[in-house]
Parts: structure tokens; sequence; C-alpha cells
């Protein structure tokens, strides 16, 4: 019986310890990605604020991380979709292409999100592929961005399950400065649900 006990507390313990590990793990991650941003915005060559407005810049608002808006979706590639024109802040559109739709659970509802590809003239090409996942959700106006937030994948993830973090969600930079030109989200990529993850609204 004795042995029987100590057996149970060392399983006890390593399932604790490996769940603080985790826990340790993404925290550290969403930190790394938070002080990248910030150190993006200080950059005069890839922040979209003026001078004045870097040198006033104290950092981003964020909601907590929260690791249970960190999930897994399944991918179901498209690639019967046609290219099509997305509207933009500035009253343009831009040529993207639906690559795929993911599928997913989060806070007990099944939803689906679509991802993209820009369709970009010769010339324009970028050397590194961009998928394109744009998000409004029932903060988007009231404590986040009142045009959406954005998230994306830097080339196109392997295999059909996909990791969706929405802790990294960012805002566009029309959010900064009308000096740019930003995507809007489709119809589709409107969810039904409050998102409290990533960047507040400024």
């Amino acid at each position: 019986m004795f042995r029987k006990s100590v057996y149970i507390i060392f399983l006890v313990t390593s399932c604790l310890s490996q769940l603080v590990a985790q826990d340790n793990a993404f925290l550290k991650e969403i930190e790394a990605y938070r002080a990248d941003q910030h150190a993006e915005f200080l950059n005069p060559d890839k922040s979209p604020l003026t001078p004045e407005e870097r040198s006033a810049f104290k950092g981003h608002s964020f909601f907590a991380p929260d690791e249970s808006y960190r999930v897994k979706a399944r991918f179901e590639p498209t690639p019967e979709s046609k290219p099509f024109p997305l509207g933009t802040s500035k009253g343009t559109t831009q040529l993207y292409k639906r690559i795929g739709i993911l599928h997913f659970e989060l806070k007990g509802d099944s939803l689906t999100l679509e991802a993209y590809l820009r369709v970009q003239g010769f010339g324009m090409a970028s050397k590194i592929t961009y998928v394109f996942l744009p998000i409004i959700d029932k903060t988007t106006g009231e404590s986040t961005y009142g045009a959406g937030r954005y998230l994306h994948y830097e080339g196109i993830p392997k295999g059909t399950e996909w990791v969706i973090d929405f802790n990294k969600l960012y805002n566009p930079y029309c959010a900064y400065s009308d000096r740019y030109e930003c995507p809007q989200v489709p119809e589709p990529n409107h969810l039904p649900m409050v998102i409290e993850a990533g960047v507040k609204g400024r």
C-alpha cells in the first residue's frame, strides 16, 4: 500500500511538473513575440509611427496571455478557389485567393476561418509567402481596433494540422497611420464570439 501511494504521488508530481514546464514555455514564447513587436515599432525602418510617436511609444496594450486561445485546427485545402478582389482601407482592392479553411474549436464552439494568399503581380512577389488570417470578433470596435485584427504565417504550414494562436493577434498598420493600405476582413472571418487575446485597441 505504501509503495502504491508513493507511486501515485510520483505520477501526480510528474504531471504537475510537465504542466508547469509547458505553461512556462508558452509564456516565454508570448513574451518573446511581444518583445519583437515592441522592437519593430521602435525601428524607424519598419515602424508605422512617426519619429515623434516613436519617442513617446511605451508599448502595446495586450490581453493577458491565455493558452486556451491557442488551438489546433484542421486545414481543409480549397485548390479550386478563384482569386477575388478584397477591399482595403483606402477604398481600393487587392487580389487575394483563399487557400483553405481552418476548422477548430474554441471555448466549446466549433468555428472556421479562411486562410488567404495575396495574388501579386510580376515584380511584386515577396521572397516569403505570407498566409493571411484576418479576423473580426465581438471585441472589435469595443476593446480592440474597429477594423479587425490580423494573424499570419510565414510560409504555408505543412500538413493538415495547423496551430492558431490568438495571443498573437496584432493590429494592421492602418490602426496607427492612414499612410497605409490595409485589407479588410472578409465576412467568413467574422467570428460570433469574444476573442480576449492578443493586442487591444489603441
